[in-house]
């Protein structure tokens, strides 16, 4: 069976593009009444320059019953239109062991997403029935882009002579706990010299990489850091920076393409040297 990471790798390689959108809509942001018809006219306008949609709960969350329509609407909607994109839920799930298996549960069983992101902190019953799931994916939560995430994830680690900091630690676990079927890391942008570091140490795993476009890091810098020996293994998401790249109604969806383009030729044009060729789409 093919694993997740094939199938994203897979996506990646028929659309030349390792860009993710990231659809996080909040009411007073979206440019239109309809958030439904703003999701829906996002995921139109990028399907052809992207491999991949990261839904982010919290937004749905926030918005109440109507919001947990709306992801399920939009979760389908892809299914339909991008049948070949593969849907990130984006709810960094983490706890004991029972209330993983109903986390994992919701997942891939009611929400239908191919991959999860997940915390680890509290071990490996947290991440196992995440596992149960053959041809489903988890990113397990490494190195976050919030610049207080050095408040924890910077600690050494006891017992190390001062050589492995708590997020080296998660990605050493990640490795044991499903080799790299099935399991891959969240990686931020924001800190590429760890970036470069945790691929080196890690070629492997896939690696979700956020922190491009509203949070200003390089794409070509982060390109460069996150790719494997292949010039791949990973997709970048931008959020904000594409979904709000026009607050006019009357172009914001050409306006995310826009961006989702430049996104998708930025990152190619870093893998050069590694064989990539970018390919231009027309904006027209």
């Amino acid at each position: 069976m093919q694993t997740m990471f094939e199938k994203l790798d897979a996506a990646a390689a028929k659309m030349n593009s390792l860009a993710c959108v990231g659809l996080d809509p909040t009411p007073e942001r979206v440019p239109i009444d309809d958030i439904a018809a703003f999701n829906r006219a996002i995921v139109d306008a990028t399907k052809d320059v992207v491999s991949a949609f990261k839904l982010q709960f919290a937004y749905y969350e926030a918005m109440g019953i109507e919001g947990m329509k709306l992801l399920e609407k939009t979760i389908q909607y892809i299914r339909d239109v991008a049948p070949d994109h593969v849907v990130i839920g984006d709810g960094k799930r983490g706890d004991i062991l029972m209330t993983a298996t109903a986390y994992a549960t919701a997942m891939f069983e009611m929400w239908d997403v191919d991959i999860a992101t997940i915390y680890a902190y509290q071990g490996s019953d947290t991440v196992e029935p995440f596992l149960q799931y053959p041809g489903r994916g988890v990113y397990i939560v490494c190195r976050t882009t919030n610049p207080s995430s050095r408040d924890i994830q910077d600690l050494v680690i006891a017992g190390t002579d001062g050589r492995t900091q708590v997020f080296d630690r998660v990605a050493e676990l990640a490795d044991r706990w499903a080799g790299t079927e099935n399991v891959g890391l969240v990686v931020g942008a924001t800190f590429p010299d760890d970036l470069r570091s945790l691929r080196s140490r890690h070629p492997e795993p896939h690696f979700l990489i956020p922190g491009v476009g509203a949070q200003k890091a390089d794409p070509e810098e982060t390109a460069r850091a996150g790719a494997n020996e292949k010039g791949g293994g990973f997709v970048i998401n931008s959020s904000r920076g594409i979904i709000y790249a026009s607050r006019n109604p009357e172009n914001f969806d050409f306006e995310a393409r826009r961006a989702a383009a430049l996104l998708r030729d930025q990152i190619n044009d870093a893998l050069k040297p590694n064989g990539l060729s970018p390919q231009t789409v027309s904006l027209e």
